[in-house]
């Protein structure tokens, strides 16, 4: 099983609500690539809580580590499309900024392979406290990937202690162009890739959009092609996407050169459609990649 931890939240976009938060959007996708996986996060008491759980359920994603907080409302983002690219407005004080290492979570790390997180639900004390003490409790075999979640704007010195804590703690990291960028300006790293992998990241992925990705590893560069997408779609939810691919590929024991493909190709997918978590046959990906 993959443990997936961060924010379910809701995309409001002009013409209607999309499920949305990147760590939900990468559940999303590996339910439904067929890797098991549970979203450990926080929803409010609320209707959109229970249609954000029931959707993810009815997807494969267990969510048995779901919160319900009784007083914080379930997580939104007013999303805007400018020229093909998303805009961001979150909603602050809802529930998935009280995400909490609860027993059930604690108790489902021994069953995990993989534990995937990013950065957003570590923007206040609690919220690192309460991933600090999961990656802790969890054994070392298991995959620690990191996703981070950087939109702009005024960092403070403890969101760039919790960006610097979660990059260090990852095996796998996965960034566009435009987080490396905002890496090397905020921590001081002139190549935030050479500074991941001496501190002991095995895969650092970065992507480029319709420019396609660089994986590094110790030793080793692979460039991975992009898929074009098709024209009417947008970009949300494209890297959560091909997150999900990377991870299912990994933990497979693929080829990388054939990872790559599935997730240049997922992601394409999703940028072709409308939202993070469209409607997409992944067997028929998977299936189209390995004839590949």
């Amino acid at each position: 099983m993959v443990i997936v931890w961060g924010e379910v939240l809701w995309d409001r976009f002009p013409e209607g609500d999309e499920l949305g938060g990147a760590p939900a959007n990468a559940a999303w996708h590996l339910a439904g690539l067929g890797t098991p996986v549970a979203l450990a996060t926080r929803i409010g008491d609320d209707a959109d809580g229970a249609r954000a759980r029931d959707r993810l359920a009815a997807r494969g994603v267990d969510v048995t580590l779901v919160q319900v907080d009784p007083t914080r409302a379930t997580g939104e983002v007013t999303v805007t499309v400018e020229a093909g690219e998303p805009r961001y407005r979150l909603t602050a004080g809802r529930a998935w900024e009280a995400i909490a290492a609860t027993d059930d979570v604690l108790a489902a790390l021994p069953g995990a392979r993989a534990i995937v997180y990013g950065t957003l639900a570590q923007r206040t004390p609690a919220g690192r406290e309460a991933l600090g003490a999961v990656l802790a409790a969890a054994s070392p075999r298991v995959l620690r990937v990191c996703d981070p979640n950087l939109r702009g704007g005024i960092a403070s010195a403890d969101d760039d202690r919790a960006l610097h804590d979660a990059l260090t703690a990852a095996d796998v990291v996965k960034l566009n162009h435009r987080e490396v960028d905002a890496i090397a300006a905020r921590l001081g790293h002139a190549d935030p890739v050479a500074w991941l992998l001496a501190r002991g990241a095995r895969l650092v992925a970065v992507t480029r959009g319709a420019d396609g990705s660089t994986w590094h590893a110790p030793g080793r560069v692979d460039v991975v092609p992009a898929i074009a997408a098709a024209p009417g779609g947008d970009n949300v939810g494209c890297g959560d996407a091909y997150l999900a691919a990377l991870v299912h590929g990994l933990l497979a024991g693929w080829p990388w050169p054939r990872i790559g493909r599935l997730a240049a190709t997922l992601g394409a997918a999703v940028a072709s459609a409308r939202g993070a978590t469209p409607t997409i046959d992944h067997a028929a990906l998977i299936a189209a990649v390995e004839r590949g």
